[in-house]
């Protein structure tokens, strides 16, 4: 471990080496799990990457990024303009499910090769930049409860404790893909319209329920491949 100095001081103690043995693996992903069962906050945590992930679609597809909303019941929206058809907005529309998972999986690889603190450091510089597009003070409380936890942990905390925490959200991406991909083909079941999945049928004239299909294949590979990674 080494400390990364500022101007101001210490920035971050940073955590580079081989990964954590398997038991931290195996501990954090059971505190994950629990975390799903009695807790909102991965639920609140998942939305804010989903709908990061629309947002950094857009930007890169070149559209204008109006807005992020996160709410207290797990709901979300972004809101952005642009071609009201092509690859830009299927991407944009597409990303959403995706992006946790995707987000899980490329934390895994960087704690397998051990870069503990650049997963920390990394998620903090997604989080203030999505954070400048959030536009309710739920959203904001979240995104900034979330990051300030991330730079306290870099800045103050022991190796080990950057390490379990680390872990500990790469596991909460990791599982939330597939459980949020669960409750959309629920909420569907349900009657309810106006999902990612039914944005993309009207865009591709691919059933929506074919869409649901991909999201839960896409995210059940992440959580796969991120497992397999992280208990290596």
């Amino acid at each position: 471990m080494e400390t990364v100095v500022g101007p101001g001081g210490a920035l971050a103690a940073v955590v580079d080496g081989a990964a954590a043995p398997r038991a931290v693996a195996v501990v954090t992903a059971l505190l994950a799990l629990l975390a799903l069962l009695v807790s909102r906050w991965p639920e609140h945590l998942d939305t804010a990457v989903h709908e990061g992930g629309h947002a950094f679609a857009a930007f890169l597809a070149g559209r204008l990024v109006a807005g992020v909303w996160v709410e207290a019941d797990g709901s979300g929206l972004t809101w952005s303009f642009g071609r009201r058809s092509g690859v830009g907005l299927f991407a944009t529309r597409a990303a959403g499910y995706l992006f946790p998972s995707l987000v899980g999986v490329c934390s895994a690889r960087l704690l397998t090769a051990g870069k503990v603190t650049a997963v920390l450091i990394l998620g903090v510089l997604a989080l203030a930049a999505l954070l400048l597009v959030v536009r309710n003070g739920f959203g904001e409380r979240v995104v900034i409860i979330v990051g300030a936890s991330m730079v306290l942990t870099a800045r103050y905390c022991p190796d080990w404790a950057q390490t379990w925490y680390a872990y500990l959200l790469t596991w909460v991406l990791l599982f939330s893909g597939p459980r949020s991909v669960l409750v959309l083909h629920r909420a569907r079941r349900r009657g309810a319209v106006g999902s990612d999945a039914d944005r993309l049928a009207e865009s591709t004239h691919i059933p929506a329920v074919l869409w649901v299909l991909a999201f839960a294949a896409f995210s059940l590979w992440c959580a796969l491949k991120g497992a397999a990674l992280l208990l290596a």
